[in-house]
Order: structure tokens, then C-alpha cells, then sequence
């Protein structure tokens, strides 16, 4: 089990989840594909360079690796070749994912249906940063009709300046 999910949703909550989202977020390595979107215009792409997220691709595989250590969890994506990174941890005002400089304070509204990202916050090298500027993300994970983890992330500039990424595909143990 997730000792880094469960406390943020709880155990009866966390228990809730489909079977294919409680599996990821206990951590290991994963494998599957993904249909990648890429950026929207220059700032976009400025944004998904300093990111590292992958370039646009109608089907590309997919290695999702999740080590849990007594801080947190390290995330390491790779989209055929292309990695990023982050770090979730639970801190004084909850759950935070950090990229590189930037630390975000999320939400996980869940339920049996699987579990939402929703950005709280945003730090950049420990200053708070006004949520209208935040990059606007919208992350889904579920579970598909052959017992994988489904996901749809979604990440766009604020005041309409574009999408920086979206992915969505499935990933199973492996």
C-alpha cells in the first residue's frame, strides 16, 4: 500500500480506488503506451523544453518507475527515451508534486471511480506564486475495462497562452 496516498486520502478512501490505481501507487515499475499532444505555442514550448515532457507521438511506449523512500516518492516517466521526473511528499500544507524549481501543492479528490490532480499552490525556489499564473493541469487516473491503470494528464498555460502536454494512455505492472 502507498503510505503516501493512503494518508493523504485515508485509508477507507484510499481502499476505495480501483484495484489498477491502488496497484500503481504502491510503487514499482510499470510499463504500457501513451498518445502524446505536444505544446501549443512559444511559451509553450518553452515550458515542455524546461519540463522535459515528450514530443508529440500517436503511440509511444511508456516506462513509469514510483520508489517510495522514508521522504516521499520519486516519479521517473519515460516516454521512448524521453524522461522526466518529479517528487511527491506530504508536507505541512499537504500533498506537493515538485518539478525541478517548481514545488505544486495538489488536491486527490477520489473515489471508486479512480482519482483527480488538482493544483492548490505553486512555489517557485520556495516562493509562493499567484494560482492564476499556474500552469492549469487536469490529471486523471482510472481503470480501463482490462484491469489497467488508465491515465489522461492534461497541462496548459494560464490566460490562454496553450497546452504545454497531454498524455493519456494505459500502464500495467512490468
Amino acid at each position: 500500500m502507498s503510505a503516501l496516498f493512503a494518508a493523504v486520502l485515508g485509508p477507507d478512501a484510499y481502499a476505495a480506488l480501483p484495484a489498477a490505481v491502488r496497484r500503481l501507487h504502491a510503487g514499482g515499475t510499470f510499463a504500457g503506451e501513451a498518445e502524446v499532444e505536444g505544446p501549443q505555442g512559444v511559451l509553450a514550448r518553452i515550458a515542455a523544453w524546461f519540463v522535459g515532457f515528450p514530443a508529440a507521438a500517436a503511440r509511444v511506449p511508456v516506462r513509469v518507475s514510483i520508489a517510495a523512500d522514508a521522504d516521499g516518492e520519486a516519479w521517473m516517466r519515460d516516454f521512448a527515451g524521453k524522461r522526466f521526473r518529479s517528487r511527491m511528499a506530504l508536507g505541512a500544507a499537504g500533498l506537493e508534486e515538485r518539478f525541478g524549481p517548481f514545488a505544486f501543492r495538489i488536491a486527490v479528490p477520489a473515489d471508486a471511480a479512480g482519482l483527480r490532480v488538482v493544483v492548490r499552490g505553486w512555489r517557485l525556489l520556495g516562493v509562493p506564486l499567484p494560482l492564476a499564473l499556474a500552469p492549469l493541469g487536469d490529471a486523471v487516473e482510472g481503470e480501463d475495462a482490462a484491469g489497467r491503470f488508465r491515465f489522461d494528464v492534461q497541462v496548459r498555460l494560464p490566460l490562454g497562452l496553450g497546452r504545454v502536454v497531454r498524455y493519456r494512455g494505459w500502464l500495467e505492472p512490468g
